[in-house]
C-alpha cells in the first residue's frame, strides 16, 4: 500500500490533481457519449451530401444506359472511406427487364442505404433509376471514437497542466506559508517560554496568512507572559506550600480540620501525639467531640461557630482524659470562610480549624495559685474572702430554688491556753486536726468549710428541706468530734471544745451579712452563758 506524505503541500497538490482527473474523466465520458452520436450523424450527413453530388451524373448515366459511366460513378463513390458499397439501377423496360444495374462493394444492409432517386434530365417528375450508397458503419464509428479519444487526451493533459500550475500557485501563496508557520511552531516548547519567539512574516503584506501570523504573534506574546507569570506564581506557591507543610507537620501545636459532621479530616503529628497513648498508632475516634470527652458542649460550640451571625472564632480550655492521663488543652476554633466575596453554595461544607495547645502545666499552676488564693494555707479550708464569695453564691441558689442554707458560726474553746502553754507550733497542729475533722463530717458537694481567722470557723450546708432536729444532731456530732484528744507532741495530747451559733436562711435572713451577724450573736450568747453548746437564732425569736 502506497503511503502518502503528510506534508500539506503534497496533499493539496494530490487533491487538486485527483479532482482535475476526476472532473476530466467525468466530463470526457459525458462528452464521449453525447459526441459519439453527433460524429456518426455528421459522417452520415457527409454520405448523403456525397450522394446528392453524384445524383445528376448518375441520372445522365441511367438515361444513356451507359454502363462504363455508371461503373466510374460507382468506383468514385467507393473511393471514399465513408462508403462500403454502392449500386445504380435503371428503370425496367416495357418487358419488365432491368436495362441497367451496376453494383460494387458491400450492399447487404439495404435498410441503412442512402437512396437517391434519379430524375429524367429533360422531363421533370419522371424517375429513371435509383442510386444507393451504403455507409461504412465500422469506419464511421472508428473515426468518431478516434476523434473523441484525441479530444479526451487533450482535455486530460490540459487538466493536468492546469492542476500542476494551480498547485504551484497554492504552494507559493498558501501551503508554503502554512508550512513555515508549522516549522516555526515545531520549535516552540510550551513549558519553556524562552522558545516562544515571534514568527517571521512580511510586514508589507496584508493577506490572510500575514494577518494570521500577526495575530498568532500577539497571542503568543500574551501567552508567554501568562506562562512566565504562572510558572513564577507556581514556584512561589510550591515554596509556600513546602513551608506551610513544614510548619503544619512540625508545629508543636495540634492542628486538625473538621467537616460538617465534626469528623476530623486532617491532622498533624502533634495532634495525634496528644490523643494517642504509648503503644497505639491510631486515634481512638475521628469524631472530635467524643475524642475530647465533651460531646454535648463541643457540638453546641461548633454549631455556634458555623453560624455566620456569630464571631468566626472561639477559645475554650478543656479537661481531657487520654488513657490514664488527664491533660488540659487550650482550644482555638476558627470558622474557615471563602476569601472571595462569593455567596456560599447551599451544599458547601462549613469547615472548622482547631488549634490545640497542651496547657496542663499552666492549668495546674493556675489551680494551685487559685487554691492558695482561696484557701487558708494552714488548714486548707476556704479563707474569709473566698468563703464569703462561696456563701453568697450558695445563698443565691437557695433563694432561687427555694432551699435553705444552714450557717454554723464556730469558735474553739480552750485554744488560747494551748498556744500559751505549748507554743504556736502545737496550736497549728490543733488547727490542722480540727479542719480535718470539719472536712470529715462535712464532705458533701454542697457543704462549705471556712476559716475566718484565728480559731473562728464557719460550716455551712445547702439543703433542700430544713429539719432542725437533724441540724441539731449534726452540730452535736461536730462538738463531740472536736472534744477528742489531739496529739501535739510525743506523748503529749490536748483537747479543745467549741461553741456553735446557728442561723438558717431564709428564716433568719436573706442576706449573708444578716445571717453571719445572727449566727455570731448566738455564738457570743453561748460564750456568755456557758461554753461547749449550740444555739439557734430562732430560739431567741421565739
Amino acid at each position: 500500500m502506497i503511503k502518502i506524505s503528510q506534508a500539506l503541500y503534497v496533499r493539496v497538490a494530490l487533491s487538486i490533481a485527483i479532482v482535475a482527473i476526476v472532473v476530466t474523466l467525468v466530463s470526457s465520458t459525458l462528452s464521449y457519449y453525447s459526441g459519439f452520436k453527433e460524429k456518426k450523424n455528421t459522417n452520415y450527413l457527409l454520405v448523403q451530401q456525397l450522394a446528392q453530388t453524384m445524383g445528376k451524373t448518375a441520372a445522365i448515366a441511367a438515361y444513356l444506359n451507359d454502363r462504363e459511366l455508371s461503373q466510374e460513378i460507382i468506383n468514385g463513390l467507393l473511393s471514399n472511406d465513408l462508403v462500403q458499397g454502392a449500386s445504380l439501377e435503371g428503370e425496367a423496360n416495357a418487358k419488365g427487364e432491368m436495362e441497367l444495374f451496376i453494383a460494387s462493394g458491400s450492399t447487404n444492409k439495404k435498410n441503412e442505404a442512402v437512396l437517391i432517386k434519379l430524375i429524367h434530365p429533360f422531363i421533370e417528375g419522371s424517375f429513371i433509376g435509383v442510386l444507393a450508397i451504403y455507409p461504412d458503419d465500422k469506419f464511421i464509428e472508428q473515426q468518431a471514437k478516434s476523434s473523441l479519444i484525441k479530444e479526451f487526451l487533450l482535455m486530460l493533459i490540459q487538466s493536468i497542466v492546469i492542476a500542476f500550475f494551480v498547485s504551484l500557485v497554492v504552494r507559493k501563496w498558501l501551503t508554503q506559508p502554512i508550512q513555515n508557520l508549522t516549522d516555526s511552531f515545531a520549535t516552540i516548547d510550551p513549558t519553556n517560554p524562552e522558545t516562544m519567539t515571534m514568527l517571521e512574516f512580511k510586514q508589507s503584506k496584508r493577506d490572510e496568512i500575514s494577518r494570521l501570523t500577526h495575530g498568532i504573534n500577539a497571542l503568543m506574546h500574551e501567552l508567554k507572559l501568562t506562562i512566565s507569570n504562572e510558572q513564577s506564581l507556581r514556584k512561589k506557591t510550591q515554596e509556600l506550600e513546602a513551608k506551610f507543610r513544614l510548619i503544619f507537620e512540625q508545629a508543636s501545636a495540634g492542628i486538625c480540620l473538621l467537616d460538617d459532621n465534626n469528623i476530623i479530616t486532617t491532622f498533624n503529628p502533634a495532634f495525634k501525639h496528644y490523643f494517642t497513648v504509648p503503644g497505639e498508632e491510631e486515634l481512638s475516634t475521628l469524631h472530635f467531640p467524643a475524642l475530647l470527652n465533651n460531646v454535648d458542649e463541643l457540638q453546641s460550640l461548633l454549631a455556634d461557630i458555623r453560624c455566620d451571625k456569630n464571631p468566626p472564632q472561639a477559645t475554650l480550655d478543656i479537661e481531657c482524659k487520654v488513657g490514664h492521663k488527664t491533660i488540659w488543652l487550650h482550644c482555638l476554633f476558627v470558622r474557615l470562610t471563602e476569601q472571595r466575596e462569593a455567596k456560599r453554595n447551599a451544599h458547601q461544607e462549613h469547615l472548622v480549624e482547631v488549634i490545640l495547645h497542651d496547657v496542663t502545666e499552666r492549668a495546674e499552676r493556675e489551680f494551685q495559685t487559685r487554691f492558695e488564693a482561696d484557701h487558708d494555707p494552714l488548714t486548707g479550708l476556704l479563707n474569709r474572702r473566698a468563703g464569703e464569695k462561696r456563701l453568697k453564691k450558695a445563698l443565691r441558689e437557695c433563694i432561687k430554688h427555694n432551699e435553705h442554707l444552714v450557717l454554723m458560726m464556730i469558735d474553739l474553746d480552750k485554744f488560747k491556753p494551748i498556744n500559751d502553754t505549748y507554743g504556736h507550733e502545737a496550736g497549728d497542729k490543733v488547727l490542722i486536726e480540727i479542719a480535718h475533722r470539719f472536712k470529715t463530717l462535712f464532705h458533701e458537694k454542697n457543704d462549705i468549710c471556712i476559716r475566718l481567722g484565728g480559731d473562728e470557723f464557719i460550716v455551712a450546708q445547702q439543703i433542700k428541706t430544713y429539719d432542725k432536729t437533724a441540724t441539731q444532731q449534726k452540730a452535736n456530732a461536730l462538738l463531740n468530734e472536736l472534744k477528742h484528744d489531739i496529739n501535739i507532741a510525743q506523748n503529749k495530747t490536748c483537747a479543745v471544745g467549741a461553741s456553735i451559733g446557728i442561723a438558717v436562711s431564709p428564716n433568719d435572713g436573706n442576706e449573708l451579712v444578716a445571717l453571719m451577724v445572727n449566727a455570731d450573736n448566738m455564738l457570743y450568747h453561748i460564750k456568755e452563758t456557758g461554753r461547749g453548746k449550740t444555739a439557734f437564732y430562732d430560739d431567741i425569736k421565739n
